[in-house]
């Protein structure tokens, strides 16, 4: 039988944007699953996946004490993986993918689901969650959980 609870998720930002769910940040600069113009909420499916990916997209002295993290509820049923077989061998690479800019854009576009599990490149047997912030059932997430980001200063 399957769960119906929520999928709990993962994001860090600086103190003064955490709570802003609006995908924003990668409307303007684009990512490796969206095109600039496409609003898209990047988060994880753990706490310590988002760690790795702040840390592998920046340097770590610019990671300080104003960063923080909500862990945000999305219903069970509003979420779809990526099918892994349509990824090529050259998905993780940098600068991204046009395979993966356009896959997410056009998941995007499509509204087919509010979020989207997708393979991390930091660490490919774990997931991060994309959420389209456009979607229908956007209103239906909910922060659960907020804090100050404290890492050892040895990371």
């Amino acid at each position: 039988m399957a769960s119906t609870d929520p999928t709990i998720v993962y994001r860090i930002a600086k103190w003064a944007y955490l709570e802003d769910l609006s995908g924003t940040g990668a409307r303007l600069y684009g990512g490796r699953w969206n095109q600039e113009g496409y609003p898209m909420l990047y988060t994880s499916q753990h706490l310590s996946l988002a760690v790795l990916e702040l840390l592998a997209n920046n340097v770590r002295k610019l990671v300080d004490d104003t960063y923080g993290y909500i862990g945000i509820s999305i219903p069970h049923d509003t979420n779809h993986s990526i099918e892994s077989a349509i990824l090529t061998s050259t998905w993780r690479q940098s600068p991204y993918s046009e395979q993966t800019i356009m896959y997410g854009t056009n998941w995007l576009k499509s509204k087919a689901s509010l979020a989207l599990t997708v393979p991390s490149a930091v660490l490919a047997q774990e997931n991060n969650i994309l959420i389209n912030p456009l979607h229908s059932d956007f209103s239906k997430l909910a922060i659960v959980e907020k804090g100050r980001l404290d890492l050892d200063g040895r990371v």
